[in-house]
């Protein structure tokens, strides 16, 4: 039996992801110019960075472990609805991190309210996915190891 890289990996991403969002509302709702113009190491640049790195690894470790996966009906349409989830994800948080890196780590004035809606709707993106995956796991049972 391998080492199932996938349940370690993923929680990474949804993590930071989620504190990103938390971050960067807070700081355009409470709107302080300290805080919106934050450096690069003091914004929420390198929490998209590490929650698109670790997106990407997760889809991969999960692309693996499918080929693992019970391949009843109910379970092949959730692992693609998770898939597709998982997609728009790592590019929805690629395109977001290279957005801040262009700003120099800055949050956006310009197009503020784009930026903020796009984050918004990946980290629901994200919760969506994580959502089926649990289903999956605990409804399902994929991924767990029956006791002998």
């Amino acid at each position: 039996m391998s080492l199932p890289i996938h349940p370690i990996v993923i929680h990474f991403p949804i993590a930071l992801a989620v504190i990103a969002l938390s971050f960067d509302l807070g700081r355009w709702f409470w709107g302080r110019t300290r805080l919106i113009e934050a450096g690069f190491w003091g914004g929420s640049t390198p929490l998209l960075i590490a929650a698109m790195l670790g997106a990407f690894v997760s889809v991969a470790s999960g692309l693996i472990a499918e080929a693992s996966a019970p391949k009843t009906e109910v379970v092949r349409q959730m692992i693609e609805s998770h898939e597709t989830a998982a997609f728009i994800v790592s590019g929805g948080l690629a395109f977001l991190a290279f957005w801040r890196i262009a700003l120099r780590g800055m949050f956006p004035k310009k197009g503020a309210y784009l930026y903020l809606g796009a984050l918004l709707l990946v980290t629901v993106v994200l919760v969506y996915g994580a959502f089926l995956g649990g289903q999956m796991v605990y409804g399902h049972g994929v991924g767990v190891q029956l006791a002998p």
